[in-house]
């Protein structure tokens, strides 16, 4: 099982031009991974991190995403906390 560091992220617009999808993300090492890649890895037991100014957050998955309607699958997230600093969303892009 590894740990992996995530920085930054880019960002894809949805198939009907809506909204943004996390379409990959970028780690602390600069290695750039598909939205699928990072599925797979966290399905396998790997833990997927935000580190921001001093704040963390586990990056989980859901099947699709939130939006009604969209079907971009599959989709990544992290939970709300304290801070928005560390929500996948809100990282800068890579």
């Amino acid at each position: 099982m590894a740990t992996y560091t995530v920085t930054r992220v880019r960002r894809e617009t949805s198939v009907d031009g809506s909204h943004e999808h996390i379409e990959g993300i970028c780690t602390d090492m600069g290695i750039h991974y598909t939205r699928k890649e990072v599925f797979d890895s966290i399905c396998g037991g790997d833990v997927w991190l935000t580190v921001i100014g001093g704040f963390t957050a586990e990056i989980s998955t859901q099947s699709f995403c939130p939006a009604a309607r969209c079907l971009a699958a599959p989709y990544l997230k992290t939970n709300p906390d304290s801070t928005l600093l560390d929500n996948l969303e809100n990282l800068p892009p890579c």
